[in-house]
């Protein structure tokens, strides 16, 4: 499934995308913000993406842009019973932060996780020194749930985790207001 926006477009991952993801999730600039700290290769990521990209309880795509790979975004650990699932976003370009495309793509993926997959909700965790992507994520509706107190640790300091969530109500009602 490709999902077409203005800004972007999604579309599943392929094999061919490890090394540019490698290239990406290695510059420091980007690791602030994702959970993973050590140096990741190419033959890596080929073997997330096999294991990873498509399985019974996660769906990834590839985010570009104007035909450039900029980033990936996910609905992961999928609960089919109670209809949850963990969002995650990454555009790992920087030349390619503060254009609105978290935003456009945070829309598309929320549309496919309640029209399409039928879940009830969609959380994530966000780190608190990540302040653009709380402000995207509290413009798509998903509203505070908790935090989890020092539970990373970036450059001498502990970060607070933030666990964010929207529900489908939530987001049948925003799009009615749209």
């Amino acid at each position: 499934m490709r999902m077409e926006g203005k800004l972007a477009t999604l579309r599943p991952i392929e094999i061919t995308d490890a090394k540019k993801f490698a290239e990406l999730i290695n510059d420091e600039r980007t690791k602030d913000y994702l959970s993973g700290v050590f140096p990741i290769n190419e033959f890596m990521e080929e073997e997330w993406i096999k294991k990873n990209a498509i399985t019974h309880n996660a769906v990834n795509f590839a985010i570009e842009v104007g035909g450039y790979l900029v980033g990936s975004t996910g609905l992961m650990a999928i609960d089919w019973v109670a209809r949850s699932a963990e969002y995650g976003i990454a555009i790992f370009d920087p030349a390619y932060w503060d254009k609105g495309i978290g935003t456009e793509v945070t829309h598309m993926m929320l549309r496919y996780a309640f029209e399409y997959l039928n879940l009830n909700r969609v959380w994530l965790r966000v780190f608190e020194n990540n302040q653009r992507a709380i402000r995207v994520y509290e413009k798509c509706g998903f509203i505070q749930e908790g935090r989890m107190r020092q539970a990373r640790y970036l450059k001498g300091q502990y970060i607070d985790v933030i666990i964010m969530g929207i529900l489908s109500d939530e987001y049948w009602r925003m799009k009615s207001e749209f």
